[in-house]
């Protein structure tokens, strides 16, 4: 019995010893946390920004990075890595953003909480984030931001907690559950919205900084890593496309406008000129944007690429210029004067597109009525179908063995042969009547080459016209129908051969009857389709 009763005594004496350490614990705790009330240290730059909320999630998550890619800039470091680590499936989804910076230590912590909205880094040219607003973006994502970091040099992790609609801020000097091995801050965002969840995914994030942050990127300012699950995606800046616009700087009062464009030959996409302020991060998608350029050049999708000023100022949240009295006006004289050029090599390289496609298409057209013309059995004289033993005529004639046989059914399969991003099948059984020297005319025929095709420099409205003297086969690049079907290769090379086969019917059956000129059109015109080549 005396012994149960040291037992008792025992278990006791330990429990009450675990419940002195939890107090011991607690206490220490608590020492270490402080509660910071928040202040507003410049109450009108607060009216201004409070107007200017965040429309779209990935711009709140932006302010983020712009902390960081100004951590850099501060601190002289070129090329340090951004992290974004999303983790939005589970029980408690959370966003974080990391850099390897110089950190903070908690005074500069109290400092944040202390004074919202005013910020130590206005004026300074290196950075973005100078209205101080970056830490009350989190209440657009999440309900629960946590700044955890470690100073240069210090050898512990202090944390800022913000809760959404809170006055008060939590201060522990002392982060031991998410404890940093090296200098630098991570901002955690908690209790996540669900529509935050959806709209920022790995790809659209990744887009979104593209876009966002191409010419810093391209310049190696910094590093954009983007981590979901255990996939992990470098931001690059997109490629350029197109020609290089040589132009020259235009210079201000306020600094230089740097351009780097690019013309494309084709409108085949949408193309987007960016402006791009203060830090390499761009401030508009869009120059067209701007209703002083929401017409030509700029919204023709063929120039693309980014201006640089980076004395334009943004608006808070929104993503726009702030149009004030100096900086936007010199940078609106600016990039009007160079518009003329970007005009001329608009023009100069859809000219030179133009014509390099209408010499392929002609090519492949010429091959096309080539085979044709073999299975007519009428190579020598391509501007006479056989209709009729002389020109005009109008007699219709039997088809040739060859066409009345039809093709081989047991035959092989012909090989193909690229012509531009065409595939044109070719022909096994003989050369291609292109390639090959004019045989004997047929009855009442001239022997010739197949023919040309070029622009009409008199078109009068036509579609297209014969010139039987210098065999040429004029088309109207200013017709409705071509300028319906040019953008599109594919239907541009059927409507130019369909010109040539309507060309040829009715050069050689001036006589011929209504009835008689359709069905000879619709014959040619068979064939024709026949040897249309694919993608």
């Amino acid at each position: 019995m005396p012994y149960f009763n040291w037992l008792r005594r025992l278990k006791a004496g330990g429990r009450e010893k675990t419940r002195a350490v939890g107090r011991l614990s607690r206490t220490i705790s608590s020492m270490a946390t402080e509660k910071l009330r928040l202040r507003i240290g410049n109450l009108g730059k607060a009216v201004l920004v409070t107007g200017q909320a965040y429309q779209d999630p990935k711009d709140a998550l932006n302010e983020f990075i712009s902390n960081a890619a100004d951590e850099y800039a501060e601190a002289g470091v070129r090329g340090g890595l951004i992290r974004v680590l999303l983790r939005r499936r589970g029980r408690h989804p959370v966003i974080a953003i990391e850099d390897f910076g110089r950190g903070l230590d908690a005074e500069r912590l109290r400092g944040v909480a202390r004074s919202l909205f005013e910020s130590g880094k206005a004026g300074d040219p290196r950075t973005v984030g100078e209205k101080a607003i970056g830490i009350l973006a989190f209440q657009q994502l999440a309900g629960r931001c946590d700044i955890v970091t470690r100073p240069n040099h210090g050898a512990t992790t202090v944390a800022l907690r913000l809760i959404r609609g809170s006055t008060t801020a939590q201060l522990d000097l002392n982060e031991r559950r998410r404890a940093r091995d090296r200098a630098g801050t991570t901002v955690y965002l908690g209790d996540l919205d669900p529509d935050v969840l959806r709209v920022l995914t790995q790809r659209k994030v990744v887009n979104y900084l593209r876009r966002r942050r191409g010419a810093a990127l391209g310049r190696g300012d910094y590093v954009i890593e983007v981590v979901e699950r255990r996939q992990a995606e470098l931001v690059t800046p997109e490629e350029p496309d197109g020609v290089r616009l040589d132009v020259p700087a235009q210079i201000t009062p306020w600094g230089r406008i740097e351009l780097f464009l690019f013309v494309s030959p084709q409108p085949d996409r949408h193309r987007r000129v960016a402006i791009v302020g203060r830090g390499g991060t761009t401030i508009i998608d869009d120059l067209a944007d701007i209703e002083e350029f929401d017409g030509l050049p700029w919204s023709s999708d063929q120039v693309s690429g980014y201006i640089t000023f980076e004395a334009l100022q943004q608006t808070s949240g929104r993503r726009a210029v702030l149009r004030d009295r100096d900086v936007f006006p010199a940078f609106v004289t600016g990039v009007s004067a160079i518009e003329p050029a970007v005009s001329r090599t608009l023009e100069r390289v859809t000219r030179e597109v133009t014509e390099e496609t209408a010499d392929r298409l002609a090519e492949a057209v010429r091959r096309i009525f080539g085979r044709v013309l073999k299975e007519l059995d009428d190579l020598d004289n391509p501007m006479r179908t056989p209709v009729g033993e002389e020109p005009g005529e109008g007699a219709l004639l039997t088809e040739s063995p060859a066409e009345a046989s039809g093709p081989d059914p047991g035959g092989a399969q012909e090989p193909e042969e690229e012509v531009g991003d065409l595939i044109l099948p070719a022909e096994q059984a003989a050369p291609d009547p292109v390639d090959q020297a004019p045989q004997a005319a047929p009855r009442g025929g001239r022997g010739r080459g197949l023919p040309n095709l070029v622009p009409d420099p008199s078109p009068d409205g036509l579609r297209s016209r014969f010139d039987d003297d210098a065999g040429i086969v004029y088309y109207n690049d200013r017709h409705p129908d071509y300028i319906l079907v040019k953008d599109d290769e594919s239907s541009l090379l059927d409507y130019l051969a369909t010109l040539v086969a309507k060309e040829y019917v009715v050069y050689n059956n001036p006589r011929a009857a209504t009835e008689e000129l359709a069905e000879e059109m619709v014959r040619m015109l068979v064939r024709v389709r026949r040897h249309m080549p694919r993608r």
